[in-house]
């Protein structure tokens, strides 16, 4: 496998190594990349060292590292991989079997023994990597949960909601789907919080309120 090229990998960095800004800007210059920081992650067992002694405790919490999964354009060996990058070999994994598996384990999506991270908390250079992450993670969501999602950013505005600035909050969250078949009463609500900011901003009293509230916005 030594000279045997791959096209996707996964790799580890780990914030105490003397090159990780180094590393970090190599990654965003070399490829797409989506990544995700593990500052949660446990030892499942002791380690040990060579003498027998424990090195890291069960539960232990490990030293914070991100986990990148890297697409490249042209083929290319780990050692190969391992230079341009500044990134020791044994943290370079190539990707053999399932690519989505690797983008789910960024936030230990299905794994439910291990901490869960946030997909807030992934980031990515190429937005078409980013949305195949969210893809894979959003599937199982119930729609009535990713309406309340869209109802509880409504909700926590403090000025008023502009449709295009709630269609692009939809789409960084992968929840187009609930948006586009829930539109009409997600069209209420932002008009409901509208006008309710309109009564809170200019001190009208209730019967403003409830005059914009009930007014029909699709004329």
């Amino acid at each position: 496998m030594k000279n045997k090229r791959f096209y996707n990998f996964t790799i580890v960095i780990y914030e105490d190594d003397e090159n990780f800004d180094i590393q970090k800007f190599n990654l965003l210059q070399e490829g797409e990349v989506v990544y995700c920081k593990h500052d949660n992650d446990v030892f499942e067992e002791d380690v040990l060292n060579e003498d027998g002694s424990v090195k890291y405790h069960l539960g232990e919490i490990k030293k914070p590292h991100y986990h990148y999964v890297l697409k490249l354009k042209n083929a290319c060996t780990i050692s190969s991989l391992s230079k341009r990058l500044s990134i020791s070999e044994n943290l370079i994994e190539p990707v053999k079997k399932s690519l989505n598996g690797c983008l789910r384990y960024l936030i230990h999506f299905g794994c439910d023994n291990k901490y869960q991270y946030s997909a807030d908390d992934v980031k990515s250079n190429s937005d078409k990597l980013l949305r195949k992450f969210l893809d894979l993670v959003s599937k199982d969501v119930p729609e009535v949960d990713k309406v309340i999602t869209i109802q509880s950013f409504i909700e926590n505005c403090d000025t008023y909601v502009d449709l295009g600035i709630l269609m692009k909050f939809v789409q960084k969250e992968n929840i187009w789907d609930a948006f586009r078949r829930n539109y009409m009463i997600i069209r209420d609500l932002v008009n409901s919080h509208n006008a309710m900011i309109s009564a809170q901003r200019y001190n009208h009293d209730n019967s403003y309120y409830n005059e914009i509230n009930n007014r029909d916005w699709s004329v």
